[in-house]
């Protein structure tokens, strides 16, 4: 844990001395070829894991709303990977700071010397952007001056722009006895959050506390002390790390540990991107696990029509969307994100409607959840929802670390089909929908085929071409007819962003 006060090789903190507290089915064929050719055309400028930069890239952008987990250790080399030592310089690790055994990561697992053991670490050779990385480790026995008395200590820095030295231009994962989760503004890297006490140095993270943004000049360092309540366990600890755009969350076990927006590097420019690197820090510990996923940010394609993008505003939403009697848009909207505007009366919801009613299509839209207070039951936790042809309810709801059940969690169908499985983020971050939707078949007025439905969830598929029996609790009546992609205002100030539609060529009407 730096402290800008006080040269490096001098530096204390309130922990010790030296201590760094520091394919989709039944589409008609002309629809899917219409969906795919989109897609194809259009996976340059897919939102994923690559970071845009002369270095190369590391995994091939998602051409589809499935990504994966991709391993970043394989367990048998350091391939990908690259030490940094301050005597020794980049490369050059003769010692085994940095080895492989038993297919895990050890780092120090070296026999004692005399004096002070310098600090590095090990540097991923590619930069990311956009994604989960996710990862556990153990504290081994051994440590080592000058920190041998001090709390074992080292962390995960992500977006690792700067010169490499012992604590770069980056943003730091903490990983500490009894503070695994605090998040360290390296170098002067700056930030935006809630805090308990936006007037304090040493700032505590509160998911409902008061916003402030630092503003700390290059060479300095200051920390975002972990959420009440995050422990560590015994044994292998599960470290997530969610990176979307300018924004990270940090999560331990399973808890939300820290949460900031408007990363910025040293000088103020967005930290988008960056490097990943494992730290050596005067402790033993063995690192294994190591995967990276992309954040399924899709752009969209070639064909699509966008709903809400970048430039949108209050006057470009009206062009696609009024309000339940027709009327002007009246949610807020800014930098592309519209967020809902609660009417405060459950029986005269504010919910979104898009002017243009549609058969079979293509749905794509990400949406991020407000933070909630402890004590709320499930349905007043962030709940919103997405309405396909204004009548089947896909639920939007805070269910991050929570049992499904109910058929009324995220990625439900509401009433009818639970997620397959919890692939819920944290409020707070940047989530994403795919849906490929197919109308329900009519002949003579009489529906002959159900509605179906595959949707993804964050990039996991979580409904596999399920059948939509009738209308979702507040839909409209099944009919012969297209129907509007709905918004709801069920209270909560849900955001929304890239909304964009494909429309297939069927509307569900047989002649």
């Amino acid at each position: 844990m730096p402290d800008a006060s006080v040269p490096p090789s001098t530096r204390r903190s309130a922990q010790g001395p030296l201590a760094k507290r520091l394919p989709w089915p039944n589409v008609r064929r002309t629809a899917l070829t219409l969906l795919l050719g989109g897609l194809l055309s259009a996976c340059a400028d897919v939102s994923g894991t690559p970071a845009p930069s002369g270095d190369g890239d590391d995994l091939p952008t998602p051409l589809e709303p499935q990504t994966a987990w991709t391993t970043l250790f394989n367990g048998q080399d350091l391939s990908g990977w690259t030490s940094w030592l301050p005597s020794r310089g980049t490369g050059s690790d003769p010692e085994e700071v940095f080895k492989v055994q038993n297919g895990e990561l050890r780092v120090l697992d070296v026999a004692p010397t005399p004096g002070d053991r310098e600090f590095g670490y090990l540097l991923t050779d590619k930069r990311y952007a956009n994604y989960r990385l996710r990862l556990q480790y153990r504290w081994d026995s051994q440590k080592f001056a000058p920190r041998a008395g001090e709390p074992r200590d080292s962390g995960v820095l992500y977006h690792v722009t700067g010169p490499n030295k012992i604590w770069p231009g980056s943003m730091e994962f903490q990983i500490l006895e009894g503070g695994t989760g605090d998040l360290w503004l390296l170098d002067g890297t700056n930030v935006t959050s809630t805090v308990r006490d936006p007037g304090v140095r040493e700032l505590e993270y509160d998911p409902l506390g008061r916003a402030v943004t630092t503003n700390e000049a290059p060479g300095s360092y200051r920390r975002l002390i972990r959420a009440d309540g995050v422990k560590e366990v015994a044994g292998w600890n599960t470290l997530e790390l969610v990176v979307s755009g300018d924004e990270a969350t940090q999560i331990v076990n399973g808890q939300l540990a820290a949460q900031a927006t408007g990363l910025r590097a040293p000088g103020g420019a967005a930290l988008t991107a960056g490097r990943i690197a494992l730290q050596a820090e005067g402790a033993a510990v063995s690192y294994r696990d190591i995967e990276l996923r992309p954040l399924a940010y899709l752009r969209p394609p070639s064909g699509a029509r966008v709903l809400l993008g970048k430039d949108s505003s209050t006057q470009s939403l009206g062009a696609d969307w009024q309000d339940r009697r027709g009327g002007e848009v009246r949610w807020g909207v800014q930098g592309g994100v519209a967020t809902v505007r609660p009417s405060g009366n459950p029986q005269d919801t504010n919910d979104l409607h898009t002017r243009e009613k549609f058969g079979d299509f293509r749905l794509h839209l990400e949406f991020r959840l407000p933070p909630s207070r402890g004590g709320l039951s499930e349905q007043d936790r962030g709940n919103s929802g997405v309405y396909l042809q204004g009548r089947y309810e896909l639920q939007i709801l805070d269910s991050f670390g929570t049992g499904l059940g109910g058929k009324n969690d995220l990625g439900a169908i509401y009433g009818q089909h639970d997620a397959s499985s919890n692939e819920a983020l944290p409020a707070g971050t940047w989530q994403s929908y795919d849906i490929e939707f197919r109308a329900a078949r009519w002949q003579n007025g009489q529906k002959t085929e159900d509605a179906r439905a595959t949707v993804y969830l964050n990039g996991q598929k979580v409904q596999d071409n399920v059948a939509l029996s009738g209308s979702t609790l507040l839909g409209d009546a099944e009919a012969p007819t297209p129907g509007p992609i709905v918004l709801q205002d069920h209270g909560s100030d849900v955001s929304f962003r890239n909304i964009w539609v494909v429309p297939g060529s069927e509307t569900g009407q047989t002649p």
